[in-house]
Order: C-alpha cells, then structure tokens, then sequence
C-alpha cells in the first residue's frame, strides 16, 4: 500500500515502514508503526511488572491451558 509522503511525514514513517491499522468501535481508522511482537511483548511485560502479577505464574496457567487441547496421537 502507498502512503502519500505527507502522511507518512506526519506519521514519522520511513519508506518500507510496516503499519497496522485499528478501526474503532465508531469506525474511525487508526494508523500506526507496527511494532515486532517481541518488543510488544516486552513492554506488557515491563507493564506488569509495576502491577502484583506472578508473570511466571501466568506463563505457566498458560502453558497448562494451551497444551489441554492437544492430545498426543497414540495410533
């Protein structure tokens, strides 16, 4: 897709830049970078940090949850 010069100015967009769009409950678009999901990652990590969460804990509920719906293949 090709953003206009002056929009991706405005937007601080490099040329090859990669962008995610949102679209609101009103339908409003939204345009943003699209940030690695790592870094994502990181930051809601950061984020819980500054809350009482065990994130190991969730990791580990996580992990549970996920591996009940595969079911090892026994033929």
């Amino acid at each position: 897709m090709t953003i206009p010069k002056r929009t991706r100015e405005r937007l601080g967009l490099e040329t090859g830049t990669e962008v995610e769009f949102m679209i609101d409950v009103d339908g409003t678009v939204r345009v943003r970078p699209k940030e690695p999901a790592m870094e994502r990652l990181q930051a809601v990590k950061q984020k819980l940090a500054t809350h009482d969460v065990d994130v190991e804990a969730m990791r580990r509920e996580s992990k549970a949850v996920w591996s009940s719906y595969y079911v090892e293949d026994s033929s």
